[in-house]
């Protein structure tokens, strides 16, 4: 049955029935908000968005670490029906260029950067607190707008190296998380740690639209980061957490440097529902974190482009498979098996790219993934089609790796693959050929440049030298040899 929403009355019913209920936990700046307190904060935005004269169906750049005001930002745009541009702030600065170059933004939020843009703190949109005790009857500013048009532009990498616009309607949003929440029945009980980046869909969707439409809590942490795992379980246990969004570089560096028995004590003692997303999560560290703390994991199946697709959920899950099709979702398989999808939260494009090219002629979308469903009707990931690396849950392009590195003129011929790492996921392993090179600096230089203009996410995790580059008699890299050699030598 096909999912009908009034997606502006669901809204309003939300904020009306929870007013004096908490919403966040802002455990960054220790303040709470209800629902009440978080909507003032939205007019707030609001209505100094429109004292600088934005218009409908323009568009305003964020480059902001997680905060409270950056979650009140995207409502305010939502009632203003204008457009977000989200970008990381920790990207490297020849991708946030490439990635404001895509649309035009009539204001853009963040630190000064060097790409002839003007930047503003967002504190310059609650300067003062202009509402106080705002009736509920300001809730009918929710309906009537237009969900359907284009609310957010995210980011993802394609297998060209160029940063693709991603971009989708609110109503995308709330029909996803809709047809999720159904599949685990999350409700006023359940408390989600937010601690992924909001400038990303694991963020946006899975940690903010999804426990907002099922009326949950959010507790807003610092941006997952390799320095807070000592201390990871502290805000979860003071704010009673049940819900947490794992990928797999949060587990396997939680098997790795987790010391303590504070999170195996308080999984223990808690229900607690792990979802798991953004990347394939190899059997053994599944099996070991499940035994280490207790807590059952449930991967599901989800992109930026189709957003939810499959997961596993209570009584209906599958060892090394992404679970069952969320309801109005369908797959199906070209003659390679790349997994072709359908879902009532497609995506509306990227910008500025003929998207026809990544449909088939019946609508259905190519995932670049490769897959089988089995006789019960479970997922299973056996591939990848596209040319790509999974490091930390992000999308990182080989070729834009390889035409940097060659651009610098350093190595002779090089070659980027990604292959299995227990803690990220995959890591980046550059191959090279070169007659002179100083390992000790001249690798290292390499690597500087790229953590300075890609970002800390395409650093190369190992660099071997070759003698040569194999080739097929086509001409093209013979991956297959490199990854086997790589292997036998190192694997």
């Amino acid at each position: 049955m096909e999912l009908q929403i009034k997606t502006g009355d669901l809204i309003k019913d939300i904020f009306r029935n929870n007013w004096e209920e908490t919403f966040i936990f802002d455990s960054i700046n220790s303040r709470d908000y209800t629902y009440q307190e978080f909507f003032e904060l939205v007019l707030e935005i609001k209505q100094n968005l429109e004292k600088r004269n934005i218009k409908k169906n323009e568009a305003i750049c964020s480059i902001l670490p997680n905060s409270v005001e950056l979650i009140a930002l995207y409502f305010a745009a939502l009632l203003l029906e204008i457009t977000v541009v989200s970008i990381d702030p920790n990207r490297g600065i020849e991708e946030i260029k490439q990635m404001c170059s895509v649309r035009e933004c009539k204001f853009y939020f963040g630190k000064n950067l060097d790409i002839n843009k003007k930047f503003e703190p967002i504190s310059n949109l609650i300067k003062n607190k202009i509402f106080s005790s705002v009736d509920k009857n300001a809730l009918d500013i929710f309906v009537g707008l237009n969900y359907n048009s284009l609310f957010t532009i995210t980011f993802t990498s394609g297998s060209t190296g160029i940063p693709k616009g991603v971009m989708h309607s609110f109503n995308n949003f709330v029909k996803s998380s809709l047809l999720f929440k159904n599949r685990f029945e999350f409700s006023k009980n359940d408390i989600f740690y937010h601690n992924l980046p909001l400038s990303y869909i694991g963020g946006l969707l899975n940690l903010l639209i999804l426990p907002f439409v099922s009326e949950s809590k959010i507790v807003l942490g610092q941006q997952f980061s390799i320095s807070n795992i000592p201390n990871f379980w502290d805000i979860p246990i003071k704010y009673s957490v049940t819900t947490f969004w794992f990928i797999p570089t949060i587990i396997g560096l939680l098997l790795k440097l987790d010391r303590g028995n504070e999170g195996i004590e308080f999984a223990t003692k808690n229900k607690i529902i792990g979802l798991v997303g953004t990347a394939a999560l190899r059997g053994d560290v599944k099996r070991d974190f499940e035994k280490k703390y207790h807590i059952k994991l449930f991967e599901s199946y989800c992109l930026s482009e189709t957003f939810f697709v499959t997961t596993n959920y209570e009584g209906n899950d599958r060892k090394n498979r992404v679970g069952k099709l969320i309801d109005e979702s369908k797959i199906s398989f070209d003659k390679d098996n790349e997994i072709l999808i359908e879902t009532p939260s497609m995506f509306l494009g990227y910008v500025g790219l003929d998207n026809n090219q990544f449909f088939d002629n019946k609508g259905r979308y190519f995932s670049g993934d490769l897959g089988i469903l089995d006789t019960d009707g479970f997922l299973q990931i056996t591939g990848r089609k596209k040319d790509l690396i999974i490091k930390g849950g992000f999308n990182i392009s080989p070729k834009k790796i390889e035409d940097f590195i060659m651009d610098l003129g350093v190595l002779e011929q090089v070659v980027v693959l990604g292959f299995d790492d227990l803690y990220m996921g995959e890591k980046i392993v550059c191959f090279f050929i070169t007659k002179k090179i100083n390992y000790n600096d001249d690798l290292k230089a390499i690597n500087k440049q790229i953590i300075t203009r890609l970002g800390q996410d395409y650093k190369v995790d190992e660099f071997k030298k070759l003698d040569s580059i194999p080739r097929t008699t086509s001409g093209k890299v013979d991956k297959p040899i490199i990854r086997d050699y790589y292997k036998n030598q190192f694997g």
